[in-house]
């Protein structure tokens, strides 16, 4: 004897790694998006450095942020032709190196012609920078050297060189939020493309026929079991078929049997005509006993079929709430 089989909606087995990865993925975006809010400019200006000698900027105070670094870009404005080291220091209140830098800058240009076309090319490379993540609230200075400053000859040039200097505190390193969405992106992707094929495979059979059986040891209250059901058939085929699903239990009791409607999709050649169809079905179950159970299936109209495969997993996972069919058997 079995009791009456039971159909309902359930996401009690939704993969959670799935929607961790997911939730990853907008938490660092969310980071992404928000972490300027949390930057504070202390220091915007320009300033002139004389080569050896060292510039020192007014006190700033430091304070310690729950996110983010004291980041300091300075930016050396020089003419075309031009090189120019310089040296970025942070020294505490008692006068102490914490941090330093050295930055060589320069800017090139010049002139191209071939083919007949000519024209003028710029690069340069001037910006320079530290980064501090701040453990401690305390009053800082910022120091900034000229080491070297010549042309691209080589000759030293005696002049005050211009300086942009920017100071922010609670600047978050963007590269490393980037690589964050990135890793955690390909984490979410390979999940959602490999929970569908989770599980064990206790049946995988494949037949050139429209019927097909298999039988295998499986089961238990908090396991589900996917039945997938795979349909090769040839041009000639209606568009939608019946697949006939029956489970049967140890002594060959029926337990379940339904048909269910399936729509195919077309494959067409590149002159535009129908080569094949295939389609597919998927439906979960509960066997509420561990014991030996039976599948068959049965698809119609059966004359276009050219091949059916059967796979049966079990301990499967999902990605959404699915309709899971509970069967219970007295054997």
């Amino acid at each position: 004897m079995s009791s009456a089989p039971k159909t309902q909606l359930t996401a009690r087995f939704l993969d959670p790694f799935t929607y961790l990865t997911l939730l990853s993925v907008v938490g660092v975006f969310a980071c992404l998006v928000f972490s300027p809010i949390f930057m504070r400019s202390l220091v915007s200006k320009t300033i002139q450095v004389d080569p050896d000698i060292p510039e020192q900027l007014a006190p700033i105070q430091l304070k310690k942020e729950p996110i983010g670094a004291l980041r300091i870009d300075v930016s050396a404005a020089i003419p075309d032709n031009h090189w120019v080291t310089y040296e970025i220091q942070l020294k505490d209140q008692q006068g102490q190196v914490i941090a330093s830098g050295i930055k060589q800058a320069w800017r090139e240009s010049g002139s191209w012609s071939e083919e007949g076309e000519s024209g003028i090319w710029t690069e340069d490379d001037l910006v320079g920078g530290l980064d501090v993540r701040s453990t401690k609230s305390e009053p800082i200075t910022i120091v900034l050297d000229v080491l070297e400053y010549s042309d691209i000859s080589g000759k030293e040039i005696d002049q005050p060189v211009p300086f942009e200097i920017s100071v922010v505190n609670g600047a978050v390193d963007t590269r490393y939020l980037w690589t964050g969405i990135l890793g955690t992106a390909f984490l979410a992707f390979l999940a959602l493309v490999v929970t569908p094929f989770s599980g064990k495979v206790v049946i995988d059979k494949l037949i050139g026929d429209s019927d097909i059986s298999g039988r295998a040891i499986l089961g238990g209250s908090n396991n589900l079991i996917r039945v997938s059901v795979n349909i090769t058939a040839d041009e000639n085929s209606p568009r939608v078929l019946n697949v006939l699903v029956v489970i049967n239990d140890g002594n060959g009791e029926q337990l379940y049997s339904d048909s269910h409607r399936i729509y195919l999709s077309f494959k067409k050649s590149e002159s535009g005509k129908v080569t094949a169809a295939k389609g597919k079905l998927s439906t979960f179950f509960i066997l509420e006993s561990r014991s030996s159970y039976g599948f068959h299936v049965e698809v119609t109209p059966d004359s276009t079929i050219d091949r059916t495969a059967l796979i049966v997993r079990e301990h499967c996972k999902t990605l959404i709430p699915v309709s899971v069919t509970s069967l219970k058997s007295t054997q």
